[in-house]
């Protein structure tokens, strides 16, 4: 079994870089960008590595193997404030359904603050206001399949748009994640949002078409303007992490404080393939610090169109309650010229 997990995702590697061999630019050339917005502060403050650390609730948007793992009823939700008035929220609840499986639903709603409608007619404003709105609702499956190997797959609805037009997708997500024995490293990877493609629909692309312009007393009918077709950003991820400190430190054992670092490759097929990196440090299971880099290019950019790579900061705090766990996080995201991000998750587990 886990040899032809290994085949799979090595061949889907060698696909994407295939792809690759023609010298194009591939930014923007994908649909529904929000998904890439990671969900969990912890993750995204240790660089958005979060394919091998996706061993909580957090595992519903970066690895879906991780919730088999959880051992509990969970609830997250996280608020995620971008860049250009941008607001990204998650909620997510899973729950084991057997001593080696676990089932959960998973959404992520963003939308912008109210922009007022422009027209040829009148630029300056017609009074009347919009904002673009993306959502998906998934539902997520994982079960253990050796005592180190666990899978995982998503399916989820996608819709985006804004005013009447509004675009649709049905993806699945599939990953795994491997207790590999040597040096306390976890193996994990995923393959993201696998789909159809979005077309933007709706009332305002109807038009009245007069087929023949030369003939005043021709009658126009009614019509619809087709718009493209865009492919959603289909994420392969690989990556690793391990206690270097901890009670299952590879470095040094101890029962006090932990560090734990971890590391992606993150290969999308609209933009350069790339590394993420992060470290975290927990004090006695209650406290933590975290730092990452992220968007390392490992691909030559000749038109340096896609300079991504900044530094990351988070912390959180754990405290039991007798109702549930609870788990607070933060993290901070430099997105170079368009700002900064910050972002707040709970995670309750009971």
């Amino acid at each position: 079994m886990l040899k032809r997990v290994i085949i799979i995702f090595l061949l889907v590697s060698v696909f994407f870089n295939e792809a690759k061999t023609q010298n194009i630019n591939r930014a923007g050339t994908s649909a529904a960008q929000f998904l890439k917005f990671g969900a969990g502060a912890r993750a995204n403050a240790m660089g958005e590595a979060g394919v091998a650390l996706a061993e909580d609730i957090s595992g519903l948007y970066w690895n879906p193997a991780g919730i088999a793992r959880i051992g509990k009823k969970s609830i997250m939700v996280s608020r995620n404030q971008l860049y250009a008035d941008l607001f990204s929220n998650f909620f997510g609840f899973a729950f084991p359904i057997t001593k080696n499986s676990a089932l959960g639903i998973s959404g992520v709603f963003l939308n912008s603050e109210q922009m007022e409608i422009t027209t040829l007619e009148e630029p300056q404003g017609t009074g009347n206001y919009f904002s673009w709105e993306s959502m998906y609702v998934a539902v997520s499956y994982s079960r253990f399949v050796t005592d180190r190997l666990s899978l995982g797959a998503t399916v989820k609805y996608i819709r985006e748009g804004a005013y009447n037009q509004k675009a649709h997708a049905v993806a699945i997500d599939i990953g795994s994640l491997l207790d590999t024995g040597v040096l306390g490293m976890k193996l994990g990877m995923s393959l993201c949002n696998l789909g159809t493609d979005m077309q933007l629909s709706g009332s305002s692309l109807g038009i009245n078409h007069d087929w023949y312009t030369n003939h005043s007393g021709s009658i126009s009918s009614p019509a619809n303007l087709e718009t493209g077709k865009w492919h959603l950003p289909l994420i392969f991820r690989l990556g690793l992490s391990t206690e270097l400190i901890g009670v299952n430190g590879q470095l040094i054992k101890n029962e006090g404080y932990k560090v734990i670092i971890a590391a992606d490759t993150f290969d999308p097929n609209d933009a350069l393939l790339r590394s993420n990196f992060g470290l975290e440090y927990e004090w006695n299971n209650i406290f933590a610090l975290r730092c990452g880099y992220r968007g390392v290019s490992l691909e030559k950019d000749e038109y340096e169109s896609y300079i991504t790579s900044s530094f990351t900061l988070g912390a959180g705090m754990k405290y039991k309650f007798d109702f549930a766990n609870t788990q607070i996080d933060y993290s901070f995201v430099d997105y170079k010229i368009l700002g900064s991000g910050h972002q707040f998750s709970l995670i309750l587990s009971f």
